[in-house]
């Protein structure tokens, strides 16, 4: 009954699986320049680039680990003085306001001074002058 199987079996079935394994491997180009690469140098070069390599990922691990930090130090911060900021900007805005309303009323009540004392006005410009000169 074995000897059926056999003689039903296709050409390729027929093949034991150690004559499958016999047949050669064709290696990748990959393959054929990894072998080369590592044929042209010793062990210790290559020991000695892996250990770099390997220093050179634990460095930028750490380095990355920095950059998140400041990174999240730093969103922390500027969301703070932003708001600082805001309040700050509010602030000077209210001042200019209440600024401008002061040199509004100061001109007013410069206007009405210089309707009712004419003569009044060249003497205080003159004693201001005075006074910028001392300084």
């Amino acid at each position: 009954m074995s000897d059926q199987k056999k003689d039903s079996l296709s050409p390729i079935d027929n093949v034991e699986p150690q004559q499958q394994q016999q047949q050669p491997k064709i290696p990748s180009a990959s393959d054929m320049v990894t072998n080369e690469i590592y044929n042209l140098s010793n062990k210790e070069d290559i020991d000695n680039m892996i250990n770099i390599q390997s220093e050179v990922l634990k460095k930028q691990y750490e380095t990355n680990y920095l950059l998140n930090h400041f990174n999240d130090y730093s969103a922390q911060k500027y969301s703070q003085l932003s708001s600082d900021f805001e309040k700050h900007t509010k602030m000077l805005k209210e001042m200019k306001k209440d600024l401008d309303y002061i040199f509004k009323k100061t001109r007013t009540l410069q206007g009405l001074l210089n309707e009712k004392f004419p003569t009044f006005v060249p003497l205080v410009n003159n004693f201001e002058e005075e006074e910028d000169q001392d300084d």
